[in-house]
């Protein structure tokens, strides 16, 4: 049993390591290309990178509060999870991959069946957002100011290619910030408590 909770335990800390770098990556990045009013290489990197981060904390929630998120939190989670893994990789194209070819090229791509999955993806992603934060909002298991600003920034970010680029330089910070804040939250709430036995 200690052993088992020492595990749980280390888990809440990775989510809440993986929260906080993330969260401070796209944090970062969005103010600099808010203030910059445009992308530079750091903020490539940075947003390239933070996805998977996000993950971590996902999990890492999930796993803190899946008693109290019910079956609702089951699905929210589970397309959430899934919204992330996809959305990861169009990150990873977007910031190392088409910002280095020729207009013409990307066009041609945005052309072809990768439109379809690129649509795909930010659908999945937005759903995923949208459930797992009326998920938390729900449930009452986190702050509910850092579920809101959790749910609308990433939410903007799933929407990338359709909003004003100020609008998703906003949502970096405000999801950066919620990631952080849920990050800490994590960290804090340590392994669960074994149940009292009777002597």
């Amino acid at each position: 049993m200690a052993e088992t909770l020492n595990d749980t335990a280390a888990l809440h800390r990775l989510g809440g390591v993986a929260g906080l770098i993330g969260g401070t990556a796209i944090a970062v990045a969005g103010l600099t290309e808010l203030a910059a009013g445009h992308k530079t290489g750091p903020t490539q990197l940075l947003n390239g990178v933070a996805v998977p981060f996000g993950i971590g904390l996902l999990v890492a929630l999930y796993l803190t509060n899946f008693r109290a998120l019910g079956r609702f939190g089951v699905v929210a989670f589970t397309v959430q999870f899934l919204g992330f893994g996809y959305f990861a990789g169009v990150a990873f194209t977007r910031n190392f991959v088409l910002v280095y070819l020729e207009k013409p090229v990307v066009d041609e791509l945005l052309n072809s069946p990768a439109k379809s999955a690129f649509l795909a993806t930010a659908v999945t992603a937005l759903a995923g957002t949208l459930l797992f934060g009326a998920a938390l909002l729900r449930s009452g298991v986190v702050p509910r100011v850092a579920a809101g600003l959790y749910t609308a920034g990433l939410a903007a970010l799933c929407l990338t290619f359709l909003l004003p680029p100020v609008v998703v330089r906003t949502g970096h910070i405000a999801a950066g910030a919620a990631m952080i804040w849920l990050a800490v939250t994590v960290w804090r709430s340590g392994a669960p408590r074994p149940p009292a036995t009777l002597e």
